[in-house]
């Protein structure tokens, strides 16, 4: 072999090596493709979309009620699931409370016209009605059909140390491609 195809070997090498760098740069601290598993965010979401998650918001911005998060939580879903994807409903020391099959936070009704059923029922649930503790979010799914949505029903607040992502726009299907909120 000759030193120009060694120093082109090499260069074809370092560009693959800086490419692979920056792409796990960009997944890991600005963004990444996912695609939706299951319908517990229905209507909004759907099973098999597929959206661009943002990382920025969760380590340096601040994570509100009405945003969708995609959560690391796989010892709180049971099966082989290791994320999940949920509304904030509440953020630490909000009082939640669901009640008539209505959800109030800090003794506010909440106006939910992106849920797919008329009611939310938590029926025995011990999380019915709490102060998020600091450092926790409250998830809800928009799918409130009785046993559509694990969420912090079932499962309690979760730390917002959790959260890989939030949800940033949908790119398919493209009929319904755009910003989710």
């Amino acid at each position: 072999m000759n030193k120009k195809s060694v120093k082109n070997i090499a260069e074809w090498f370092l560009h693959i090596a800086v490419a692979a760098l920056l792409g796990l740069c960009i997944t890991t601290f600005v963004g990444r493709l996912t695609i939706v598993q299951g319908n517990s965010m229905s209507p909004t979401l759907k099973n098999q979309n597929v959206i661009i998650i943002e990382s920025i918001t969760p380590r340096f911005g601040e994570i509100k009620q009405g945003d969708i998060v995609v959560l690391k939580i796989p010892e709180l879903l049971g099966g082989n699931k290791k994320y999940a994807i949920k509304r904030v409903i509440a953020t630490e020391n909000q009082h939640v409370v669901i009640r008539e099959g209505k959800v109030f936070v800090d003794g506010l009704e909440l106006s939910e016209s992106y849920t797919n059923a008329k009611e939310t029922y938590a029926d025995g649930s011990p999380y019915a009605d709490m102060i998020v503790p600091e450092g926790c979010i409250y998830l809800l799914g928009d799918n409130r059909i009785p046993d559509k949505s694990r969420d912090s029903r079932i499962f309690g607040p979760v730390s917002e140390k959790r959260i890989v992502g939030k949800c940033w726009i949908r790119i398919f299907p493209f009929s319904q491609a755009g910003p989710v909120d």
